[in-house]
């Protein structure tokens, strides 16, 4: 029991990317969801539950799913002066397709290529399985695609591409129980650059990456604690 307890702490710390151990609620008073997700108190992610009783240590593998995005609130940016009749952002099939692609190369890139959690696509009772989605966009302009900026604007200047809202739950591959349910939002970055569809696809990579280091940063602690 107190192996298994000091494997979901370092999994909690890593994971919500706290520098102290963060605190699973117990108790009469503890709020639970879905029976065994029990909130964390002390995360820096904005929302986080986990399973106390579930054994992380025993995945050795990853069921990576692919990135949810059919159901993304998009806050539109901001429109003043000559971009009042900006057209609205609108998030195409093309864009939820490089979404996609951009988190799927970021986490095979960090959990598998550099980690040493190779993704399969078949579960198994060391296979973990991992679903994101996103939930909201906030882009931090208009759409660069020559319709939605002004005409004859050379360029525009923003805090990277915005803002990202995502939710990732992690469940046993074979009875797809969850055990553990993280929600989290990133702005890209936080200083002045061109904002284009170069510049935004590099800051949306590079948010992307983050997450999958610190899950592959939390997995690894786990494995290591076990072994």
């Amino acid at each position: 029991m107190l192996k298994k307890f000091a494997i979901t702490a370092s999994l909690l710390a890593a994971l919500t990317a706290c520098s102290s151990t963060p605190e699973v609620q117990t108790g009469d008073d503890a709020e639970v969801i879905g029976g065994n997700l029990h909130r964390v108190d002390g995360s820096r992610a904005d929302i986080a539950y986990i399973d106390p009783n579930a054994d992380f240590s025993k995945y050795r593998k990853i069921l990576l799913l692919p990135l949810g995005v059919d159901n993304v609130e998009v806050i539109q940016p901001s429109k003043s002066g000559t971009s009042l009749s900006q057209r609205d952002w609108e998030l195409t099939d093309s864009d939820k397709k490089l979404l996609q692609q951009l988190f799927h190369d970021a986490m095979k890139k960090q959990l598998q290529d550099k980690g040493e959690f190779p993704l399969v696509d078949q579960p198994g009772d060391d296979v973990l399985e991992i679903q994101a989605m996103i939930t909201a966009l906030a882009p931090a302009a208009a759409k660069d695609d020559n319709r939605s900026r002004p005409i004859g604007r050379s360029y525009v200047i923003t805090k990277g591409a915005g803002a990202i809202a995502v939710a990732v739950a992690f469940g046993d591959s074979q009875t797809g129980e969850v055990l553990a349910l993280v929600k989290d939002s990133r702005n890209t970055v936080n200083h002045w650059g061109l904002n284009n569809s170069v510049t935004n696809r590099a800051d949306v990579t590079r948010m992307f990456t983050s997450w999958a280091l610190q899950i592959n940063s939390s997995l690894s602690s786990v494995t290591a604690k076990a072994d």
